[in-house]
This record gives structure tokens, C-alpha cells and sequence, in this order.
């Protein structure tokens, strides 16, 4: 096939044409593989492959096959991805001294290994419910954690938050420290879009919606009111019988969406607090993950994901 055609179109219109063909593409890790138009001339190459990385969405479903991309593309690729979905499974690594045992580092402190990075969108998949998830409290606990600390990163524009089923939402109290503010619920989503809007301006454009999803995400109904969430689980939504089986009345998934302001600095700096974040950081910088995984310092999660909190 004769390019001839499309490279006397000007420049602009041509990258308007990529632009809009790898806004359809959705490609899943392992299965990332440059498009045909990238193969079809060193020009088209050229040209295209910046539109490729900044408008395909590149999907993941797990946190470790995101850390294998992300480890295996250049700074400059990482900086131009704009459209991630990934599944957030815990991340247990063991120090290099492993008799200390693993420390399990959550999704958003994942996030901190790769500075530079700056999405459009980022979808999470929460991974603490649904089909075969042995759920319990400590998972209903992170989901309600994990929005909340998600929300607090840099990495992102719009940040998009599933869960199936809304019995994450009803509090529940753990004996754990590092738990302890997350086990109560605040009203929400009025709670988060507050939060968003101190951190970024109450006129910035930023703010947090959440919805009920129907019929695999076709239909949306809006939760504006803070009883639509709270009342179901007053009502006893999302309890726990005391038979201990599950209460499935609590259907349709939610979906959180916060979004930052207009002005908002939207790159990861890399930056933490936390001294085992840190520790996590140096170790990758010594050994790299692939150096980490042939120690076998990295323990596999996500078969069971509350197991190793």
C-alpha cells in the first residue's frame, strides 16, 4: 500500500489523523505492540509514535505488570503516557535483608517509583471485592483508603475509581493504627470533593463525582445526595449477616471520579515521606525491579490481595 496520498497531506492534518486513530486503540500488557501504521515507513514512524504513546489507552491487570512496563520504557515514553487503567493489587517486596520479613506498599506508593509521569486519566480498579475475593473488612478498609490517598498524588488528571459494590462504604472498625482514621466514613462524596477543592482551589474546575454503575457501565446514576450512599447502608446495604454470607443487595458498581484543577501540577515528583516508600525507592535504584524479582524479594499478591496487609 502506497502512502504517497496521505504524506502530501500538511503535517498538521496529518497528526490530527493520528491523533484521532489511536484514540480508538486499547492495548493490554503483554500484548503492547507498535500498530501497522508505525511499520509502514521510518517517516510515518516518526511522525506517529509520539500521538501513539500520549493517546492509546495502555491497560494493565495488575500492579506488577504496570511496574514491568513502566520499568522497561525510557523517561521520555513514561512522560508522554496520558491513558492508564490498571487493577491495583498490593505490591509485598522483601528489603534486601529479608529477614525483616515484606512490607507491603500499597498502589499509590507505587505510583511514587516513576517521576515524570502525567496522565490525562487514570483508571483503578479496585482490587479488595468482587467475583472471588475472599472480602473482609481490611479490604473494605483500603478501597476507602485507597481513594482517598490516590487523590492526594500528582500523577494524574482525572482519576477514576471502581469498586463493584458499595459495602465498602459502611465502616468498619479495625484494631490497627495505621487503619484507624479510614475505619470510620465521612459523609462522601462530599468529604472528597472538599478535600480536592482545598488542595486545588474551590473555582479551579477540580472536584469529586460518584455513581452507581448498571448493565456494565452502560448507565450511570449520579449519587448527589449524600443519603443515596449512606441511607443504603443505614438500611442495612452492604451488612454482614450474622451467618457471615455475604449481602448481594448492594448492586451495581461504583465509580469515583475526582478530578484536579485546572492549574493543577499535574507530575509525579517522586517525592514521599514515608521512610519505607523511600526504602522501596533506593532498593529499585540498586538492584532494579529485575534485579529484585530474580532475588525473589517480590511476593505475588494478587491471588489473595488483603492477605498481606
Amino acid at each position: 500500500m502506497s502512502f504517497t496520498p496521505f504524506r502530501r497531506l500538511p503535517i498538521e492534518l496529518r497528526h490530527r489523523i493520528y491523533t484521532a486513530h489511536f484514540s480508538t486503540l486499547s492495548q493490554t500488557y503483554p500484548a503492547i505492540h507498535p500498530p501497522p501504521i508505525l511499520l509502514a515507513s521510518r517517516q510515518l514512524h516518526d511522525e506517529a509514535l509520539p500521538s501513539y504513546w500520549r493517546t492509546t489507552h495502555f491497560a494493565f491487570t495488575g500492579t506488577k505488570h504496570l511496574v514491568d512496563f513502566l520499568t522497561s520504557i525510557p523517561d521520555s515514553t513514561l512522560r508522554s503516557l496520558r491513558h492508564v487503567s490498571v487493577r491495583a493489587y498490593p505490591f509485598p517486596v522483601y528489603p534486601v535483608d529479608a529477614q525483616r520479613g515484606y512490607v507491603t506498599y500499597l498502589f499509590d506508593r507505587v505510583l511514587s517509583l516513576f517521576p515524570g509521569l502525567q496522565l490525562s486519566r487514570l483508571w483503578v480498579g479496585d482490587p479488595y471485592h468482587g467475583v472471588g475475593v475472599d472480602e473482609d473488612p481490611w479490604g473494605h478498609d483500603l478501597a476507602y483508603a485507597m481513594v482517598e490517598m490516590l487523590s492526594r498524588g500528582d500523577a494524574w488528571r482525572e482519576l477514576v475509581y471502581v469498586v463493584e459494590h458499595d459495602r465498602f462504604m459502611k465502616s468498619c472498625p479495625l484494631e490497627s493504627i495505621d487503619f484507624a482514621k479510614w475505619s470510620r466514613r465521612d459523609p462522601q462524596p462530599s468529604t472528597w470533593d472538599a478535600m480536592i477543592k482545598e488542595r486545588d482551589g474551590v473555582d479551579s474546575g477540580a472536584g469529586v463525582e460518584m455513581c452507581r454503575l448498571f448493565d456494565g457501565g452502560k448507565r450511570r446514576v449520579p449519587l448527589t445526595k449524600e443519603f443515596e450512599t449512606v441511607q443504603r447502608l443505614e438500611d442495612g446495604f452492604g451488612a454482614m449477616p450474622d451467618d457471615g454470607q455475604i449481602d448481594m443487595s448492594a448492586d451495581g458498581q461504583i465509580e469515583i471520579t475526582v478530578r484536579r484543577g485546572r492549574n493543577a501540577d499535574v507530575v509525579e515528583k517522586g517525592v514521599t515521606k514515608c521512610e519505607k516508600t523511600e526504602g522501596l525507592r533506593a532498593l529499585f535504584k540498586e538492584i532494579g525491579w529485575k534485579g529484585i524479582q530474580a532475588r525473589g524479594l517480590y511476593l505475588d499478591g494478587e491471588d489473595d490481595p488483603t492477605a498481606h496487609l
